[in-house]
């Protein structure tokens, strides 16, 4: 069973470990983050929108594996963060269908939509982790999530407020706060797929 608490110090205590490579990839992420909503930029550039939403996910993909590794006591270095481009249509796949499935939830009962947005929160970092298909990836999360559901939802919300606390301190505290809440989602990630296996064996 996983403590919020001890998720959101893990976070904290990882990131002051690896705190250069990373504020240098956080910043990175934010960064590309920002030239992909500023509409000026790009609002009449079609290239130069796809070329940049390539590139995001390129960059999600590699930030999430270098804090997947540093998890796990693996050597990381910021080049990392653009190398892990194997999963990238597997990603898409997942990013496109996660959604999908919990606004077709939404518009039919509002309730299952809220729970497979829940279910399926680590559907994307089992892609990137595992290079499941997103299908599979879905089936995994919303198996590894069983019986957790509610606090789970309690840890979406301790993210959501640290980061906007992180936002609100002009927006520098986010690279702080998306490296820590990263962590954190990794921490309990692993802490489920672990439990899961622990369960699998004793059975």
């Amino acid at each position: 069973m996983f403590s919020i608490k001890e998720s959101i110090k893990y976070g904290w205590a990882k990131f002051k470990e690896n705190k250069e490579i990373s504020l240098l990839t956080t910043l990175l992420l934010l960064a590309v983050g920002a030239v992909g909503s500023d509409k000026e930029l790009n609002m009449n550039n079609f290239l130069f929108n796809f070329a940049v939403i390539i590139f995001m996910v390129i960059i999600r993909i590699g930030y999430n594996k270098i804090y997947l590794k540093m998890h796990d006591g693996e050597q990381t270095k910021f080049s990392d963060i653009f190398q892990e481009y194997k999963t990238f249509w597997r990603y898409i796949g997942v990013s496109i269908l996660v959604p999908l499935t919990v606004l077709g939830g939404l518009i039919l009962l509002i309730v299952p939509g809220l729970i497979w947005l829940v279910r399926f929160s680590f559907a994307p970092i089992i892609v990137i982790d595992t290079a499941m298909g997103p299908i599979k990836s879905m089936k995994e999360s919303y198996a590894i999530t069983k019986g957790n559901f509610w606090k789970l939802t309690l840890f979406w919300i301790v993210l959501a407020l640290l980061n906007l606390a992180g936002l609100i301190l002009v927006g520098v505290g986010l690279l702080v706060s998306v490296p820590v809440s990263t962590l954190a989602y990794i921490y309990i990630y692993r802490n489920l797929t672990q439990s899961k296996a622990a369960v699998a064996t004793v059975v």
